[in-house]
């Protein structure tokens, strides 16, 4: 399959993000942007609570599903508006189309921002097909396999895959229950599938999320919304850098909500400037997005939580010190007090185990720091123009005393970072930043979300100031009775202006993140030396589907990649992830398989697991380990098993030990 036959299905994957949430989001009475921008999320939370309730009701998993909850949800909450006497609603039933000059620039420059993102993830995957060549994917491919296979993409059960018949536990798994449902409606091969939902999360929700954002932030002013379209484009940093490293797919989905979720706390805490909402839709929508956001990847939850902490102190001060108001003063700081405490303990539970948090510094503090303001995080080039309009609009920001929230979570995000990146191990920044696992990848993605909206107020600031140079002078042309056709110049000659800045702006993007697009090109790459499926390997699963019949299992030691047989030729295999709990006679079947002919008690484990095949892929790991599977190992000279298909040092065997044949 070329990039150009999944263009249909680039766009179904667009409208699948889109329409469940778009219903609800008309249901609460969001219109325009807001209702556009949100929709995304909204789907995200309709179906990762949909995947938590429907095996309790003995549903099944399906795209279906979602797109019914969708309806469903926009119905519930366009009734409760109607029971409560919405002011807003009789207009908003029969909404009128307005095609305002405006709408046609946003919705340009969101297609230019999504052009941009699009071609760097398809030069970074190479092909539809490829996948990510990294540890965290053997187990990411396997889960939407298992749900497709089981049915239930719960958050309660998914773990299941890989927990050895012990009792699961929570996993987020909102990405892969995602990407299970565009594999079914579309019909793709898996990766292809993947690829594909991951393309439409970093193409649609990501730049609209940017443009809601900032109209939250600046108001009315379309140059700074269109342009957060554009700037959400070209930073190195996200969406790309998640899709590299990790590989982190549902850290990236929840990243990619936040600005939409950020934009709806503030509206909730009444920090949105010049955005007439509904009350319903006010206090409705975080209610909507937040769970979504928690159900993707608790990391994007708690980093929607402390990016709130200014929202909420702003909109305090401001209500009830700045104006000196006494009434609902005291319930006000008793629900602040219950914030703080809320997030206090949640700061302590909502972490990874200290075991998994071991990532060191990669820098200095001052290197850090330099990389924030020059938006090249984990040693990508310097992005000059970006960050130049991003350090005007912070400046503008000070200067005329807004947006105090926006630059606390500004500062917020870049300590953060400071700490992790560039400060020793200790036990102060495992309590700052290890519920980002004290990773510097995971805090660095998170440097856009504030990076993108000032970089858009700073062009805004640039373009007024053109535009007060073009149009500045009038008083002549007026007088000699030719003000409309000069003034039709100007028009032309800001819009030219305007265009060529942000060509500028972009060219100048093109070092940082082609470098972005090179590191991760690496690792879609499928080589002959490849570090988790090489040529060979994959030669071999493509052969899987014929040689092995359906129900049979394969044995295989995960961390060579041969897991991956059970995702990408759906057999089942005795691993599904790389850190798999195995059972007692999985555990015995990777000691002494091949021991299985003088050995009865391997023949009983044999049958207790339903091993006919065993997939050697020989001792090279995707992480460069050793990790004896001595059972598996060396099969040419074993008589429990035969050969039955090789490519180069990749080799499937049946099992004709005990009884087999």
């Amino acid at each position: 399959m070329s990039w150009a036959e999944t263009i249909p299905f680039i766009l179904a994957a667009a409208v699948f993000l889109v329409l469940p949430g778009g219903l609800a989001a008309v249901g609460l009475g969001l219109r325009g942007l807001m209702a556009v921008a949100a929709a995304p999320p909204i789907t995200v939370t309709i179906a990762a609570v949909l995947a938590v309730a429907l095996p309790f009701l003995g549903i099944a998993w399906s795209s279906v599903a979602i797109l019914l909850g969708g309806v469903v949800l926009g119905l519930a909450l366009a009734g409760v508006r109607w029971a409560s006497r919405d002011s807003t609603l009789a207009s908003q039933l029969a909404p009128r189309l307005r095609f305002a000059r405006e709408s046609g620039w946003l919705a340009a420059s969101f297609v230019v921002g999504a052009s941009l993102i699009l071609v760097q993830l398809a030069i970074a995957f190479g092909t539809p097909a490829s996948f990510s060549q990294t540890f965290d994917n053997v187990f990411h491919l396997n889960g939407v396999r298992y749900i497709l296979e089981t049915g239930s993409a719960s958050s309660l059960t998914m773990s299941s895959m890989a927990s050895g018949g012990a009792a699961p536990y929570f996993y987020p798994a909102a990405w892969h229950g995602l990407a299970a449902a565009l594999i079914q409606l579309t019909g793709v091969a898996l990766p292809v599938g993947v690829n594909l939902l991951n393309m439409a999360v970093a193409a649609v929700m990501w730049p609209l999320g940017c443009m809601m954002l900032t109209r939250i932030v600046a108001g009315n002013r379309p140059v700074a919304v269109a342009s957060a379209a554009v700037l959400s484009g070209v930073f190195s940093a996200f969406p790309l850098m998640l899709l590299d490293f990790g590989v982190l797919y549902p850290n990236f989905l929840s990243v990619s909500m936040l600005p939409a979720s950020l934009g709806a706390v503030a509206v909730f805490f009444g920090l949105g400037r010049e955005l007439p909402v509904s009350p319903w839709a006010r206090f409705g929508l975080p209610l909507v997005l937040i769970p979504g956001v928690a159900l993707a990847h608790p990391n994007g939850f708690m980093s929607l939580l402390v990016l709130s902490v200014p929202v909420v102190a702003q909109s305090y001060w401001q209500r009830y010190v700045g104006r000196h108001r006494t009434r609902g003063r005291a319930l006000a700081t008793v629900g602040l007090v219950g914030f703080a405490g809320l997030l206090i303990v949640l700061w302590k539970f909502i972490r990874p185990p200290q075991d998994a948090a071991f990532w060191g510094p990669m820098q200095s503090a001052l290197g850090a720091a330099f990389e924030v303001v020059a938006n090249s995080a984990m040693n990508r080039p310097v992005a000059p123009a970006v960050s130049i309009l991003m350090l005007v609009g912070l400046a503008l920001s000070v200067r005329r005393q807004r947006n105090f929230w926006l630059l606390a979570c500004f500062g917020i995000t870049a300590i953060l970072f400071v700490i992790v990146s560039g400060t020793p191990i200790s036990d102060f920044r495992s309590r700052v930043t290890g519920v980002w696992y004290n990773d510097s990848y995971r805090l660095a993605a998170l440097l856009p979300l504030t990076a993108v909206p000032f970089a858009a107020l700073g062009v805004d600031a640039i373009a007024a100031r053109l535009r007060s140079f073009l149009y500045g002078a009038r008083t002549s042309a007026t007088a000699r009775g030719r003000s409309g056709r000069l003034t039709g110049v100007r028009a032309v000659m800001l819009a030219c202006g305007a265009v060529l800045v942000a060509a500028a702006a972009v060219a100048s993007q093109l070092p940082s993140t082609a470098a972005a697009v090179r590191s991760a090109r690496v690792n879609y790459q499928e080589t002959p030396d490849s570090p988790l499926v090489s040529t060979d390997e994959q030669a071999v699963i493509d052969q899987l589907p014929e040689l092995v019949p359906q129900g049979s299992v394969i044995a295989v030691n995960p961390w060579t990649g041969a897991a991956l047989a059970y995702a990408l030729a759906d057999r089942d295999t005795t691993a599904k992830h790389v850190l798999t709990a195995n059972s007692k006679d999985v555990e015995l079947l990777n000691a002494r398989l091949r021991d299985a002919g003088t050995d009865p008690s391997i023949c009983e484990a044999i049958l207790r697991t339903g091993v006919h095949y065993v997939l050697d892929f020989g001792t090279k790991e995707v992480h460069g380990g050793n990790h004896a599977f001595p059972g598996l190992a060396d099969l040419d000279a074993s008589t429990s098993v035969q050969p039955v298909f090789r490519q180069g040092n990749a080799s499937l065997y049946k099992v004709t030990a005990c009884g087999g044949s």
